[in-house]
């Protein structure tokens, strides 16, 4: 796992043992679920992807790296208005 913003897909138990992911939201769309969570670090916060979709391998991907605040809550809501444009309807955690 490096520290850039690039995607990464690795497999989501090797991330479990780490601390401070927090759930943030959930989007289901014909059978398909994401799942979106922070991970908090020193100097900023990484938002991962965790896609479940059946009959196929969940897949975990780090979609980016936020330094502050501001950032992290500016993309997050375009992230939720994209996906409500996509089709996709946010699930009760």
């Amino acid at each position: 796992m490096s520290s850039d913003d690039g995607n990464e897909e690795i497999s989501w138990e090797l991330l479990e043992e780490a601390v401070d992911f927090y759930d943030i939201a959930q989007f289901g769309r014909s059978g398909e679920t994401r799942t979106y969570r922070l991970r908090m670090l020193v100097g900023g916060a990484e938002l991962w992807r965790i896609s479940e979709t059946p009959g196929e391998p969940d897949q975990t991907i780090k979609e980016r790296h936020f330094n502050n605040a501001e950032e992290t809550g500016k993309f997050l809501e375009e992230m939720r208005r994209a996906l409500r444009a996509g089709g996709w309807r946010e699930l009760d955690s």
